[in-house]
């Protein structure tokens, strides 16, 4: 049975390359981004073979650490593409305790456990330097995989099994914001820490305390016996206790999901049209009706705006413990946020899932789906901008400063939301289903994904520059470059939402089946 498993997992796996153009690409350009972060890794591991035992230890053990506390974490916040959940296999029969092994072993057939594999592999190198530590690190190398591999299944099992209702995973979306704020601080830390005897000294202290724990045992064991004490002999004992523990709670878990039927959330009701019956009955209107109650429901919409706030002030922080001048900080926040703001709708299609045969069925004119679909964004950014500029400025200690902010702002805002026009119409890429954890991105698109972000992102700084040193001239030269930075952004800004408009209304009405046709197969 093992054995077909394995043959069934490499066929889904062979599935993948077997989509459109697009979607092979972006799997490619993720694979290229995972082999060089293998690269790296397995490189950084080889040459700690020859740095001392005191150095090579507590790289090895803390980054092993937050290794294994990845592969527990991504799966359950994240969501993963589980295409041999336990439950699909409810009514074949088949024995729990076989299913369990077989399930496990075929989840060694991925793109995560061949790299820490590889990596487990390389601290066998890393640990070559007596034959104590070596025969040490062959025997951690093994449990580490098996840890992170069940760690992972069991994560994501449960992720299937406790998150199946929408109000759950709207919980943990909220959590995992609120984290993201938490975590600022951890950040500030890590960039006041200075390298030296003292640095070192909290590397160690650090790893001694990882290497007893269940995350961080299998990976101290060789180096605790390169350094000449007994105790990784023990750390190994401990590894090998963590991986038969994992076995038996993946057994339990398998068990469990077999028999569990899926959780169903209670349904709500909705009195009203809501927005529909505010705004006008003209095709614009009505899918800015329908944007606007998107974004006022969806959780996927809700976690995409939460991070708009947060993103600046995490930037804020770190750069204010580092140093900058208040009056650089007070500057900082607007823009982020028009970033943000102008980005946030590059892949709005994708979000509509199937419904998106409404508009391509009716003809909806492209002109009316675009601003129809910034109208959300175009509410509560244009407001929030302006408001915000003057607020910035008057906290420099230069009000003229505002104008600046302003242009450089508006110039972001408007290009970023051009360029969505056109890259939501023509490259939309899979997001998570509607109801599904807003954190579950489909695995076969995740280079694809990554493509598209990164050029809408990175695009629209380009038109912005002339804004951006304008406005930098008004802080260094003289308030006349403000009201300079205001027109040229403002002005640059407006030409390429026109132009983006314009072009994604065209793309749009041109590509309206193969839309709804890459719409099926998210």
């Amino acid at each position: 049975m093992i054995a077909e498993f394995l043959r069934l997992k490499l066929q889904l796996t062979a599935n993948a390359f077997r989509r459109s153009p697009w979607q092979v690409v972006g799997i490619a350009i993720g694979l290229l981004y995972g082999a060089a972060v293998t690269i790296l890794a397995v490189v950084a591991l080889i040459g700690l073979r020859f740095a001392p035992v005191s150095v090579a230890g507590p790289v090895v053990v803390i980054g092993g650490s937050i290794t294994v506390l990845g592969f527990l974490v991504v799966p359950l916040v994240l969501g993963v593409d589980d295409t041999l959940d336990p439950r699909r296999f409810a009514l074949f029969g088949l024995d729990r305790t076989r299913l369990a092994v077989a399930l496990g072993v075929a989840a060694l057939v991925s793109i995560p456990a061949l790299v820490i594999a590889l990596v487990a592999l390389a601290t066998i190198v890393t640990w070559s330097r007596s034959p104590g530590a070596f025969l040490v690190a062959l025997l951690a190398a093994p449990l580490t995989v098996a840890i992170c591999v069940l760690v992972a299944r069991i994560s994501a099992a449960a992720a299937g099994l406790l998150l199946a209702t929408r109000r759950s995973r709207e919980a943990l979306a909220a959590i995992a914001v609120v984290g993201l704020v938490l975590l600022s601080p951890i950040i500030v830390l890590l960039s006041t820490v200075q390298l030296g005897p003292s640095g070192a000294h909290d590397a160690a202290v650090a790893s001694a305390v990882l290497g007893w724990t269940p995350l961080g045992a299998s990976w101290a064991a060789p180096a605790a016996v390169a350094a000449g004490d007994a105790a990784g002999v023990l750390q190994l004992l401990e590894a090998a206790v963590t991986a038969g523990l994992l076995a038996l709670a993946w057994r339990g878990l398998v068990a469990t999901t077999l028999v569990s039927p899926t959780r169903h959330g209670r349904p709500q009701s909705y009195r009203g049209l809501g927005w529909f019956g505010r705004l006008p009955a003209r095709p614009g209107w009505a899918i800015a009706a329908r944007s606007l109650t998107y974004w006022s429901r969806d959780v996927r919409y809700r976690v995409s705006i939460l991070v708009v706030p947060i993103t600046p002030v995490v930037i804020v922080l770190v750069l204010g413990f580092v140093g900058l001048p208040g009056r650089w900080l007070a500057l900082l926040p607007v823009p982020i946020v028009a970033l943000f703001l102008g980005w946030v709708s590059h892949n709005d299609i994708a979000y509509d899932s199937t419904a998106i045969w409404l508009h391509v069925a009716a003809h909806t004119r492209g002109v009316a789906d675009r601003l129809g679909r910034l109208t959300p964004v175009l509410a509560v950014g244009a407001p929030l901008l302006i408001a915000g500029s003057i607020v910035a400025g008057v906290l420099s200690g230069d009000p003229a400063a505002g104008f600046g902010e302003l242009g450089v702002s508006g110039c972001l805002f408007l290009t970023g939301m051009g360029l969505g026009s056109v890259s939501s119409a023509r490259l939309p890429y899979p997001v998570p289903q509607p109801g599904s954890s807003p954190f579950q991105q489909p695995n076969s698109s995740s280079g694809l994904t990554a493509a598209v972000q990164s050029l809408t992102f990175l695009g629209q700084f380009l038109p912005a520059i002339p804004a951006i040193v304008f406005a930098l001239l008004g802080v260094l030269d003289g308030d006349g470059w403000f009201l300079v930075s205001l027109v040229a952004g403002l002005g640059i800004g407006s030409l390429v939402f026109a132009i983006g408009l314009q072009l994604g209304a065209r793309v749009f009405e041109r590509r309206g089946p193969e839309i709804l046709a890459s719409a099926v197969r998210m």
